[in-house]
């Protein structure tokens, strides 16, 4: 029975730093998104994507009009957001760093207004 035992510490104490290098350079990038009033969106789409234009990703602001991207690889992303013909300018070259959220705030223009 202690050997068991003694196996099954031994065995979870050797897959620790497995599952932490599959974690590792990980990052997160959140933030808020907001009116011309600084007033939270909610409902809101997010667009997130690798500086360049790959891999887009979207997702929607909760009631607070916050919003997250998370388990993303470290390197550099552009993210805007859009809501009721609205939208923000593009916030580009967002750094990811592993084990840290890159926060950013959002503010929603008329379309006119915003660089496409």
């Amino acid at each position: 029975m202690r050997f068991r035992l003694f196996l099954i510490v031994l065995l979870c104490a050797a897959l620790i730093p497995c599952l932490h290098a599959k974690t590792r350079g990980l990052g997160t990038v959140g933030g808020r998104v907001v009116d011309t009033h600084g007033k939270s969106v909610s409902g809101a789409r997010v667009i997130l994507q690798e500086s360049g234009g790959r891999d887009p990703q979207v997702t929607e602001t909760n009631d607070k009009g916050q919003f997250w991207f998370a388990s993303l690889p470290e390197g550099q992303y552009d993210v805007r957001a859009y809501h009721l013909g609205r939208i923000s300018e593009w916030r580009q070259n967002l750094w990811v760093s592993p084990g840290r959220q890159t926060n950013v705030t959002l503010h929603l223009h008329a379309k006119a207004s915003a660089r496409l």
